[in-house]
């Protein structure tokens, strides 16, 4: 799937591209120096145990330091290579944009200065290389062919599925940064700045990947990659339909929703609830506390008077999650 840039002011494109056979043949790779990731994923372990030479020779493709493989990623994302199921294909996108990857200065916010000319000094040495590209792509594959059963069968439905939960979770107004569920601390740490360039009209590709690792984002100049888990996406929706369902439950009390009614009509205090239905203040405190807790209810300090008041903002919010839920 085509990811296109845009000049448009606004938030930019959200699109949502899963399965992502590149994007998890980088995550493979990744697995010859992380066994916490042959961990989490089988298949990885028995692709490595099965040939323990695949893992030395993966490893050996680079002896720069970075043990990951940003400059395939970058490759993958600016040829339109990101939805590919087939090996092949993403191989001839890439080689065909290889040539010309760097005309264009390549600023890759997401990266260290230190990692951004690594990538390119990679990206140059497969350029001027035939014999490094050669190798390259020979590991690839044969890193890639004894998964490739696995993930047509298992890997892409499951990253399917997950696009879909994706997709359907934007298409109920949840904000995008709000569906990844990234572990990558770097992601959390630029997501005010990222968040600002998507508003200012970059587009946005969220990745769904099989073979996932903690987090992935990638800047380059045709869209901000963020990738995501399969099993997370899933994990994410749930967690957030809980939320509502705790929400939900707090409200579900009688008392509490008269005293939320009350509170809509005016700001009261503990005191003046118990007096207006005639229950013990304790007992008003305890339902207070729970409102308050989930945010329906806030209290501010007026003199000697803690001032009770409904937060009109995250009814509205609670009130839209549940229509757009079920009316999906």
């Amino acid at each position: 799937m085509q990811i296109s840039d845009t000049e448009q002011a606004g938030p930019g494109q959200v699109t949502v591209i899963g399965p992502s056979l590149a994007l998890d043949l980088s995550w493979a790779a990744f697995g010859a120096t992380h066994t916490d990731l042959r961990e989490k994923h089988a298949v990885l372990a028995r692709v490595y145990g099965d040939d323990p030479t695949l893992e030395r020779r993966v490893q050996g493709l680079w002896d720069d330091g970075l043990s990951c493989f940003p400059e395939f990623e970058v490759l993958v994302a600016r040829s339109g290579a990101l939805g590919a199921k087939d090996f092949g294909e993403v191989r001839r996108a890439v080689e065909a944009l290889l040539p010309t990857v760097l005309d264009t200065p390549l600023a890759l916010p997401s990266e260290t200065e230190e990692d951004r000319l690594v990538i390119i000094r990679r990206l140059e040495q497969l350029q001027r290389s035939k014999a490094r590209r050669e190798k390259y792509f020979a590991v690839f594959a044969d890193l890639w062919r004894p998964i490739d059963g696995w993930w047509q069968e298992d890997g892409a439905p499951l990253a399917a599925r997950a696009a879909e939960q994706l997709q359907r979770e934007l298409d109920r107004g949840t904000p995008w940064h709000r569906v990844t569920t990234s572990c990558c601390s770097v992601f959390v740490e630029h997501l005010p700045a990222i968040i600002e360039r998507w508003a200012a009209g970059h587009p946005v590709a969220l990745v769904t990947c099989a073979l996932f690792g903690k987090g992935m984002y990638l800047d380059v100049p045709e869209a901000i990659l963020v990738g995501v888990g399969a099993d997370r996406a899933a994990a994410g929706a749930r967690e957030r339909t809980e939320d509502l369902a705790r929400r939900l439950r707090i409200l579900s009390d009688p008392t509490r929703l008269a005293i939320v009614d009350h509170l809509n009509e005016r700001p009261a205090s503990v005191g003046e609830l118990a007096d207006a239905f005639g229950l013990a203040q304790p007992t008003v405190s305890a339902h207070v506390k729970q409102l308050r807790e989930a945010g329906l209810v806030s209290a501010q300090r007026v003199g000697m008077r803690l001032e009770l008041a409904v937060e009109r903002d995250t009814l509205n919010e609670l009130a839209g999650e549940l229509t757009s839920l079920v009316s999906s």
